[in-house]
């Protein structure tokens, strides 16, 4: 255990130090996990089990925004300048709405305070600049605020360290797709499709090849903000307005030459740069004219070249299974094209793992917050290093 710190007052130890120590040592730790991807459907919330076995889920559930938070929160994200004020309001604001929203998760599941040691929360990501020089990456949400509204110990911040010792803060979801999922003889490859799509390849350990976890380019993002810009909804169900269209391969051969596709493996990106601003910007670059539903269409196979590109370049067109997590896995169109890349390859769903593809992300959050507490480190450019911040209760 890393935290022992005693407080000279009466010469005893401050009791929530006391409590995370024991808590160190317990053989089963309760932990919960909230996630807000760059999607901003809601909070992504994981009551997990964590143990040297593993991380068990035990309950999962997402709670959507209300339109005046989402609103807020889209009209900070990714952008390069904006309010100071609204930020630092929003920073404090989702803390205490995150508080509520375990409060009510807690209620339906017939649980209290009293069955959580303490909540891994990764915040809300508002802009991430990933450069040659140093990636620099903002998550809100802060953890002393949801400490003292939620009654629990926060762990937060996970991004920083990473950053701080020259990695890119993303992607963190190998970390725990290593630690759990990685098999002697079979070699896998883990892929969510968010927001951003971003994959794990764990080859098998007995093959002797490195882990490899990265970023591969745009899975919802670009369709997302398409469909709620011509057609006011906030993503294409089934993928149904793709299988409308006709699909511009030419465009999709261009939108490929971006340099974020040329730049080895691993690397990382976001609405920064992937939003639909900047395939305007291209498609005028380019004279290229197209209808919402051909425009949907093409976003969509774009989506599927490049996450199918990237699973080529990086499994070496080795044999491997493969399992999906994230929002992405229910667009029937982009899983049909992916399936069609890889016919010999079995595809799974995270589910066959233990984890449920809509808590994998919340169960990401709990596994690096318990890492945390147990004093576990990760490896990160030469090394080792321990994520994420304590924040206690009053």
């Amino acid at each position: 255990m890393i935290i022992f710190i005693k407080i000279l007052h009466k010469g005893s130890m401050n009791k929530h130090f006391k409590r995370i120590y024991e808590l160190s040592h317990e053989p089963v730790r309760r932990v919960i996990g909230l996630m807000s991807g760059t999607s901003l459907d809601g909070l992504d919330i994981a009551y997990c089990h964590c143990s040297e076995q593993g991380l068990e889920v035990k309950e999962h559930l997402t709670v959507a925004y209300d339109e005046k938070i989402r609103s807020l929160l889209v009209s900070v994200q990714s952008k390069e300048q904006v309010p100071l004020g609204t930020l630092c309001i929003l920073h404090t604001k989702l803390a205490h709405s995150y508080a509520a929203f375990i409060k009510m998760a807690l209620k339906k599941w017939n649980l209290s305070n009293n069955d959580v040691d303490f909540i891994g929360s990764h915040g809300q990501t508002v802009y991430h600049f990933p450069t040659k020089e140093r990636t620099a990456t903002l998550q809100i949400v802060d953890g002393d605020q949801l400490a003292v509204a939620s009654g629990l110990p926060v762990i937060s911040d996970f991004r920083q360290k990473h950053t701080a010792v020259g990695g890119e803060g993303a992607p963190l979801v190998s970390l725990m797709d290593e630690a759990l999922f990685r098999d002697a003889n079979i070699s896998r490859m883990l892929l969510n499709l968010g927001g951003i799509a971003n994959l794990s390849w764990l080859p098998s350990i007995n093959s002797g090849l490195e882990v490899v976890s990265s970023d591969t380019g745009p899975a919802n993002t670009l369709i997302n903000e398409a469909m709620a810009l011509y057609f006011g909804k906030e993503y294409d169900e089934d993928g149904a307005v793709a299988r409308q269209g006709m699909v511009n391969k030419e465009f999709i051969k261009a939108l490929l030459q971006d340099d974020f596709f040329k730049e080895n493996f691993p690397k990382t990106t976001g609405q920064e740069i992937f939003n639909l601003g900047y395939i305007h910007h291209q498609m005028d670059s380019l004279g290229v004219h197209l209808q919402p539903k051909d425009l949907v269409a093409t976003l969509t196979q774009f989506t599927i070249d490049s996450v199918a590109m990237a699973m080529k370049k990086i499994s070496d067109d080795s044999p491997f299974e493969w399992y999906v997590s994230g929002g992405g896995l229910y667009n029937k169109v982009i899983m049909e094209g992916l399936r069609a890349y890889f016919p010999a390859h079995p595809q799974r769903y995270s589910e066959e793992l233990g984890l449920p593809p809509d808590a994998k992300e919340a169960a990401l959050i709990a596994f690096l917050a318990d890492a945390m507490i147990m004093g576990k480190t990760f490896h990160v450019n030469d090394r080792e290093v321990s994520l994420g911040k304590l924040s206690l209760a009053v």
